[in-house]
């Protein structure tokens, strides 16, 4: 698919401007950008292949969940281009996927260019992330949630907190996993307060990532996953080999070192907090976090 020039509209609750715009070079894919922001890709061709490595980690992981082919319940914790969903819809027929998203006229601008798989189902819930969980909760529960929602380049800080993933893993299936995108700077101050808090709600919390950025704190894309479930823990081998390469994880034995001096995040902090507070609340922090991981002593403050 080509389109020449990109697509545009102007997303009514958030004002931010909306472009799909077409792959250079006569490629079959389609990134769409949210306020200059890339926030997807898709590959209209075959939408069982993943441009983003985030998403292939998450990918990947549901390809730990259930044997080949069998059919996952999804929630969608932002909708974007629809990525996942796509993927998931090819690789396991039958899932039953639910999107919330915000944007109440983005499912339509993106899905009049790049029409969903045949077959896939999907629920779409017009609604704040944290607000629609109700709307989206079901007997049965799910068997992973994928939480990827940016305001701009940040994450609301209402779906940052502890209240909010105690919320969320009422909607978890036993066996069910939690996946966070974290898009984060040098030092990772985000991603280590999202582990932190995470670590507040539920016994197991997997890191992963580039080698670079799980070991030496580098900027990028954290996946983090999350789960009542202590089997989570036995795919640790299974998400490394799968990649992509070079791949890092954190695991129990690195997770408290991985957190540092980063702390929970709650409702009563960030009540009323604008969409960057996360960020600018930890950043002070990254400077002792990069010295450490560069084996040097961190500056003593008093």
């Amino acid at each position: 698919m080509r389109m020449n020039p990109p697509v545009h509209r102007r997303l009514r609750l958030s004002g931010l401007a909306a472009e799909l715009r077409a792959d250079d070079l006569g490629g079959a894919g389609l990134t769409l950008c949210i306020g200059d922001e890339q926030q997807s890709h898709v590959y209209t061709g075959d939408p069982l292949e993943l441009r983003f490595d985030y998403l292939r980690r998450i990918a990947n992981l549901a390809g730990l969940l259930a044997p080949a082919g069998v059919p996952l319940r999804v929630l969608h914790l932002g909708g974007g281009a629809l990525t996942l969903a796509r993927h998931l819809a090819l690789a396991r027929p039958g899932s039953p996927q639910t999107v919330i998203e915000y944007e109440s006229d983005l499912f339509d601008f993106v899905t009049e260019a790049a029409p969903l798989p045949p077959g896939t189902e999907l629920r779409v819930i017009i609604d704040d992330a944290r607000a629609g969980l109700d709307r989206a909760s079901g007997a049965d529960g799910y068997d992973l949630i994928v939480a990827d929602v940016y305001l701009g380049s940040t994450t609301p800080a209402h779906l940052t907190s502890v209240e909010f993933y105690r919320e969320v893993t009422a909607l978890l299936s036993t066996g069910g996993v939690l996946a966070v995108n974290v898009a984060d700077d040098a030092g990772l101050p985000v991603a280590r307060a999202s582990a932190a808090t995470l670590a507040e709600v539920f016994p197991t919390v997997l890191v992963t990532g580039a080698a670079g950025l799980t070991d030496q704190l580098d900027e990028g894309n954290a996946v983090l996953f999350a789960s009542r479930w202590r089997g989570l823990a036995s795919l640790q081998a299974g998400l490394q080999a799968a990649g992509p390469h070079p791949s890092g994880l954190v695991g129990a034995d690195r997770l408290t070192s991985f957190i540092g001096a980063a702390r929970p995040v709650r409702d009563a902090v960030v009540s009323g907090s604008g969409a960057g507070y996360l960020r600018d609340r930890v950043a002070a922090e990254a400077p002792s976090v990069r010295a450490r991981a560069a084996g040097e002593a961190p500056d003593a403050r008093g």
